[in-house]
C-alpha cells in the first residue's frame, strides 16, 4: 500500500474518526440501504473487478459477493485502516481487496476495470468533476455515480428522525454557522474547501441535465432519498 500522501489542512471529526464518519452517514442518508443499492447496481452485468474512488471507509465492500475484486483509493489512511480491520473481521465481504492511498486524480495509474463507482465525491470537486468523470470513463466500460441533488440543509431530507431534525435545524442557522459546523464536524475532508463545495447548486433537473451530458440514459438515472444515481455504460458496436 502507498503511504505517499497529498492530505494537508485540518480535517473535521467526520473525517477523522471512521466510527463517527459512518455513524453520522448512516443517520442522515441511511447508508446500508444506499451502498446495498450500489453494490447491485456496480455487478448488475456480472461485473467481477471494481474501483471505487474515492472509498471514504469502504461501505460498499460491505455488500460485495467474495468473489468480486475491489480496489479502492482514498488519501486518508485512517478510512483505509479502517477498511482493512472490517475486512480482517470479515466485515468487508470480496476476498480480493487493493486498498491505495492516492489521488483520485492520477489518472495515469487507473486500473483496467470492469465498474468504477463515484460517489459522493463530484461536489467535492467542483468544478473538476466534468473531468474526471471522463478520465474514469477511459479506464472500464461502466460508471456508476451517486450524487446528492442538494447539498443545502433546505433542499435536503436527511434519513429518520435524527436526519430530518437536523436538515430541519440546519435550514435555519446563517451561513457563518454553518461554515463553522462543517469545518469542525460535517463535510471537511482537509482537502476540498467549503467554498468549492457550496458551489454544488445542483437541482433534481440539473443533476439529471449534467448526468444526459456525460452520456447517462434517461432510463438509467434512479433518485434515491437524498441521492440521484446515474449509470454510464459504454456503447458496444
Amino acid at each position: 500500500m502507498s503511504t505517499e500522501t497529498k492530505i494537508d489542512g485540518f480535517k473535521s471529526i467526520m473525517y477523522s474518526s471512521p466510527l463517527f464518519y459512518n455513524f453520522i452517514t448512516q443517520r442522515l442518508h441511511n447508508s446500508e440501504k444506499k451502498y446495498n443499492t450500489l453494490a447491485s447496481m456496480v455487478c448488475s452485468d456480472g461485473e467481477k473487478k471494481i474501483l471505487d474512488i474515492p472509498c471514504g471507509t469502504g461501505y460498499l465492500a460491505r455488500f460485495l459477493k467474495p468473489n468480486i475484486s475491489y480496489e479502492g483509493w482514498d488519501l486518508n489512511n485512517v478510512f483505509l485502516e479502517k477498511i482493512k480491520k472490517d475486512w480482517k473481521k470479515g466485515t468487508c465481504k470480496p476476498k480480493n481487496i487493493t486498498l491505495k492511498q492516492k489521488d483520485i486524480f492520477e489518472y495515469q495509474d487507473y486500473p483496467d476495470v470492469d465498474c468504477v463507482l463515484l460517489c459522493d465525491i463530484l461536489h467535492h470537486i467542483f468544478p473538476k468533476h466534468k473531468e474526471l468523470v471522463e478520465k474514469v470513463k477511459k479506464c472500464t466500460k461502466k460508471v456508476v455515480i451517486c450524487e446528492p441533488i442538494s447539498i443545502s440543509p433546505e433542499n435536503m431530507n436527511g434519513n429518520g428522525l435524527l436526519g430530518r431534525l437536523i436538515m430541519l435545524i440546519g435550514r435555519y442557522l446563517p451561513e457563518s454557522l454553518i461554515k463553522i459546523i462543517d469545518f469542525l464536524f460535517g463535510d471537511n475532508d482537509g482537502i476540498n474547501s467549503y467554498a468549492t463545495r457550496s458551489k454544488w447548486a445542483q437541482s433534481d433537473d440539473a443533476l439529471k441535465l449534467f448526468y444526459s451530458k456525460i452520456g447517462i440514459k434517461e432510463e438509467d438515472i434512479y433518485i434515491l432519498g437524498d441521492d440521484l444515481i446515474g449509470i454510464w455504460k459504454k456503447e458496444t458496436l
